[in-house]
């Protein structure tokens, strides 16, 4: 019970911090939505969840730092990354952060479009029909688990990095999946392809068939550029999102436990858990 009163009380600020992002930004997209008249029940739903993931992941995620560190400082290649000190190079030094970062994000979040046994975990994201500053953290309790093995320790195995001392680069950081997840009608044009905004990020959400599968970066899309996902958004193109087969999982059994049962599903052979693949047909 102690180390459960010890991570209520350390993800008070988080929590706290959150709330404020929440309420800042649906006030902001009350400006100039991308789709108006959102449900409030489905605002309320992902509201309930975050709560939920901030203080599950309290629980989860420090004790698999603490695994990965020893595993990344004892094994890792260490090939040093850092940069003088000043404010300009310490723009450079976060900007190749999260180019590093984004590099392996990128193949992470590809795989879990592209393979049938990580999909169901990433599905509860992309059932969201309303997408909106709430569904940043709407991924289900496990993914964050997975990117500290996947995404964190591959960097800290291979990169020594300085660490970044300005603070509003690690804010910028925090704030960056909720900027692009907004339900804001804000066209970057041909900013689109040196950097993720909202309209981009959308066209990753569209329950369109020539925009599965498209657009995985977390910050530069040049990675998509690169390796063929890339698409550039209309000038007014904000299509409708979540899946293709109309799942709803707002509920909190049914967002727990969903991939549990497509998993479960799968390994019987059911011809019911084609229904669970959400991929459009020709």
């Amino acid at each position: 019970m102690s180390l459960l009163t010890e991570t209520l009380a350390a993800t008070l600020v988080p929590l706290k911090t959150v709330a404020v992002i929440l309420a800042v930004g649906l006030l902001i997209e009350r400006l100039r939505p991308a789709e108006r008249h959102q449900p409030w029940r489905d605002i309320g739903f992902n509201l309930a969840y975050v709560t939920f993931i901030i203080i599950l992941n309290g629980l989860l995620i420090p004790p698999l730092m603490a695994l990965m560190q020893p595993i990344a400082r004892d094994y890792g290649l260490h090939v040093p990354i850092a940069f003088p000190d000043g404010v300009g190079w310490q723009v450079v030094q976060a900007l190749v952060f999260f180019a590093i970062f984004d590099f392996f994000y990128y193949w992470l979040h590809r795989a879990q479009h592209t393979l049938p046994w990580l999909w169901p975990l990433h599905k509860l994201h992309h059932s969201e029909r309303s997408v909106n500053v709430t569904t940043t953290m709407r991924h289900h309790w496990l993914e964050e688990p997975i990117r500290v093995w996947v995404v964190l320790l591959p960097i800290g195995l291979l990169f020594d990095q300085k660490p970044v001392t300005l603070a509003w680069i690690s804010t910028a950081i925090t704030l960056w999946g909720y900027f692009v997840h907004a339900n804001l009608r804000l066209p970057l044009g041909p900013l689109s392809m040196l950097v993720a905004g909202p309209q981009w990020h959308r066209i990753h959400h569209s329950i369109e068939p020539q925009h599965t599968d498209r657009n995985f970066a977390a910050f530069f899309p040049i990675y998509d550029k690169l390796f063929g996902t890339y698409v550039h958004p209309g000038r007014d193109e904000y299509p409708a999102t979540g899946l293709h087969s109309r799942e709803d999982l707002n509920g909190p059994m049914r967002a727990v436990f969903s991939p549990f049962r497509d998993w479960w599903r799968a390994l019987r052979g059911d011809r019911a858990s084609d229904a669970t693949d959400d991929r459009p047909t020709d």
